[in-house]
């Protein structure tokens, strides 16, 4: 993804919830921010707001 402008959003996340994110960001090497980017895409594909994002091999 480019440089686009984003915006600072706050969730609160249940503790097991945030452990378990910390967790996969560590296992993946893929920064938090970047998974829940991609969680929000997700969801919003679910509800057909958004295309499916395109996954990489």
């Amino acid at each position: 993804m480019g440089k686009t402008k984003r915006s600072v959003e706050v969730a609160y996340l249940d503790p097991d919830k945030l452990e378990l994110l910390k967790r996969l960001a560590e296992d993946t090497r893929i920064p938090r921010a970047v998974l829940m980017r991609e969680a929000v895409d997700d969801l919003l594909a679910k509800y057909g707001m958004l295309k499916p994002p395109k996954r990489k091999p």
